[in-house]
């Protein structure tokens, strides 16, 4: 059994000038009791709080009394941003940014005020303040402008017999805080989870996996960040896994458990999640805006086996009127392509790779292009990258394999490694044809396979590897774009872990095409957004599974048709025609309705990219107060003024839509309908349609679509109208495609504006 220590008192403090701690804390060794509940130590029954009158308290097997010392740090990014560092004693202080989670650690200049006496020592902006209670330890996090208590150690709670079930802090080969949970306080966030938004009831492992879909119960894109009703967002700044028990081992008390030796925690205080995520990306940076192109419809299949036949596709697409702006190609442009790229271009499927592009663009259409990080023994250029040491070593020096997915085969695939600059620069360059060609956009698949034991060239702690390979990953591709094309990037990408969401985009994975993957994608998708703000897109009628039915076909576009990206993908036929005249006819309008909103979508990415919020929103995100909008996923807001309620349902006829409506007037985007909040409300709707609500006080900027529209291109000089909905009155502010700010008065409705 490994060996573990509770924090127990601090021995020692220093407070500088600026008002950051360096503190001196002794810990004393500690055991689960014989009732695995509570924990004990070597200390007088007194010290430990024990019950001694119990009258049938059991003999307490006590470890022996071994005392070590640990460093806790607290310095401050922000007036409202506090760093919490527990490393072990001889540890020196560590840079904040050597893990590439956060990039600017301190982003304003803080002068905090300090207050020591012999019970505590208190810290304190005009926003946040920290108490340290010095024996027993615990420790307190404060709201100092709502009063709120934003987070309390829980080392107070105990069992029947005295012994603390959750101590503050444990330290060792894993470290451990423990917090107590208030009465109402709910927990969200952790990446991209495909279970409940509301994570209380939930132990969470945070480790990056080939998810093998949306319902094994791991995770493609975690991320050790989490929001807190009580008014505060968290990031542990690790590349370790982390284990989040929310409320599942011990009533009221989270429990956050990090795989190495250390806790390298940012607390944000936000009274809203819009606070507190523009203060957390400020530390971890922000994504720029793609393309207006990004924001048309994406169209692919695993797999189109010749140019001719996604040729062929495109040309279909315009003799039926329905836009696309982007076919996406996967792996079959290889000549190994079985877990494997080597940029090597499969000419007898795909000819001259220029001449295929432009053919595409004849038609309007970009193309994006698969690729992942591994390599098999069998490319051609798997001896040279062996030989220029661009592959990640395992621990014994040998050359690392993938782990965790599945391969088709007995050779082993090795990952390139991006802390190698050499290696990085390698990969990055090979992508420098295929832009020059025309290629729009990587899909950067897979990333979750890196072993546990390596050795990275950077020298990164083996622990950290295998969650920050995906960042790394994403990173590499994402920065090849905009050094050579100079234009804002966009990746494709299935991994991630805290800070992926500087390299847009991200999508939901393999989900499965059933009304549960569906509804598990949403669940996925609305949690990314409150822990990796950003772009983020599904597969519009899941990867895998049954054979998809007309029915959730439409009603999966439905859904991304108003989600932040638009992509139609899986391993059959996802092409519009392909589920029946009725489903075409009533998709074909889907899509052209979010091309008609691409000047709003426009507006929502700059937004985001402003604050650092995400495009897509749960309702916890826009209403945080209302008890009853925190934990409803099964609808969501595009940007903060359009509400979408998807129909989970693969049926095509009429379904009655239970919802919930937040605060305010709302008016239905499609039949004018009034709606006010808050409360639940019904509609029965047909296969042509979903609710869609518009939030009163809002001017909602569209472009008129014809039959003919191809792309988003052909949008670009069109005039703009602006539909002013409930009462909505003073000047609005817009962006243009140019990037050129202008207002717009509400009262006159009937505006229409061009831009160039």
């Amino acid at each position: 059994m490994t060996d573990r220590f509770l924090l127990r008192e601090v021995t020692e403090a220093v407070v500088g000038e600026g008002g950051d701690l360096v503190a001196r804390l002794r810990t004393v060794l500690c055991r689960r009791g014989a009732d695995a509940v509570g924990y004990l130590t070597g200390e007088s029954p007194a010290e430990q709080g024990i019950e001694t009158t119990m009258p049938n308290l059991p003999e307490l097997d006590t470890p022996p009394l071994r005392s070590t010392e640990v460093t806790l740090r607290v310095q401050w990014a922000a007036a409202d941003v506090v760093r919490i560092l527990v490393q072990s004693a001889d540890a020196a202080e560590q840079d904040a940014t050597r893990y590439g989670i956060v990039v600017d650690p301190r982003p304003e200049p803080v002068h905090a005020k300090a207050e020591q006496t012999d019970e505590a020592i208190t810290l304190s902006t005009e926003a946040v303040r920290v108490t340290i209670e010095r024996h027993p330890f615990a420790l307190l996090v404060e709201d100092v402008r709502t009063g709120r208590v934003l987070m309390r150690s829980a080392g107070r709670l105990r069992q029947v017999a005295g012994l603390p079930i959750a101590p503050a802090m444990m330290v060792g080969e894993t470290t451990t805080l423990n917090l107590e949970l208030g009465a109402d306080e709910q927990v969200l966030g952790f990446g991209e989870q495909f279970g409940r938004l509301v994570k209380n009831g939930q132990r969470l492992t945070l480790r990056v996996e080939d998810a093998l879909g949306t319902g094994a119960g791991m995770a493609y894109k975690p991320a050790p960040v989490w929001h807190s009703t009580a008014g505060y967002l968290a990031l542990v700044n690790t590349g370790a896994t982390v284990v989040a028990d929310v409320e599942h081992s011990r009533a009221g008390v989270l429990g956050i458990e990090s795989h190495c030796g250390e806790l390298d925690m940012f607390v944000i205080a936000g009274p809203a999640p819009r606070q507190a995520l523009t203060g957390y990306t400020r530390l971890t940076g922000r994504g720029p805006v793609p393309p207006p192109w990004a924001f048309g419809y994406w169209l692919g299949r695993c797999r189109y086996h010749s140019s001719e036949q996604m040729t062929e596709v495109g040309r279909r697409m315009r003799e039926l009127d329905v836009p696309v702006d982007i076919l996406h190609l996967d792996p079959d442009w290889l000549i190994v392509d079985r877990l494997n790229c080597d940029f090597l271009w499969n000419t007898d499927r795909f000819g001259d790779r220029k001449e295929f592009v432009a053919g595409l663009q004849e038609l309007g259409i970009r193309l994006s292009v698969w690729e992942l990080p591994y390599l098999d023994p069998a490319s051609p250029r798997y001896p040279e990258a062996a030989e220029a040491g661009h592959l990640v070593h395992d621990a014994e020096g040998g050359t690392a394999r993938i782990a965790n997915t599945p391969v088709p085969d007995d050779r082993p695939r090795a990952l390139v490694d991006f802390t190698n600059p050499a290696a990085r620069a390698w990969w990055q360059q090979m992508h420098r044809p295929f832009l020059d060609d025309g290629v729009a956009v990587f899909k950067t698949d897979f990333g979750e396979g890196l072993p546990d034991q390596v050795r990275l060239a950077d020298g990164t702690p083996a622990e950290h590897a295998h969650n920050l390979y995906p960042l790394r990953y994403n990173a590499a591709v994402s920065d090849a774009i905009a050094e050579h094309t100079g234009r804002a990037p966009l990746v494709w990408g299935r991994s991630g872990w805290a800070g992926s969401h500087r390299y847009p985009a991200q999508w939901g994975g393999d989900a499965e095409s059933t009304v549960s993957g569906m509804r598990a994608t949403l669940r996925g998708g609305l949690s990314h957004g409150l822990s990796m703000p950003g772009l983020w897109g599904h597969d519009i009628g899941g990867f895998f599974g049954p054979e998809l039915t007309p029915g959730l076909y439409v009603r999966w576009t439905q859904f991304g048709a108003l989600s932040p990206l638009m992509r139609a993908h899986g391993l059959r036929p996802r092409e519009p025609w392909a589920f029946g005249e009725e489903a075409l006819e009533v998709v074909r309008n889907w899509i052209r309705l979010r091309y008609s909103l691409l000047p709003y979508l426009w507006q929502v990415a700059h937004e985001s990219a402003r604050h650092g919020w995400p495009l897509m929103r749960a309702l916890a995100f826009e209403f945080p107060e209302d008890e009853l909008a925190v934990p409803r996923d099964d609808a969501f807001l595009l940007g903060s003024d359009i509400m979408v309620v998807p129909v989970f349902s693969d049926d095509t006829g009429e379904v009655e839509r239970r919802f919930y409506v937040p605060d305010g007037g709302w008016t239905d985007l499609l039949t004018g309908k009034r709606y006010t909040g808050p409360g639940m409300h019904a509609e029965t709707v047909g296969l042509d349609r979903i609710p869609v609500l518009v939030r009163d006080g809002v001017v909602l900027p569209r472009v008129d679509v014809d039959a003919g529209l191809r792309n988003t291109d052909d949008l670009l000089a069109a005039p703009w109208t602006f539909h002013a909905y409930g009462g909505a009155s003073g000047t609005h502010r817009f962006v243009g495609f140019d990037g050129t700010p202008f207002e717009v008065e509400a009262g006159d409705a009937s505006v229409r504006h061009h831009r160039a």
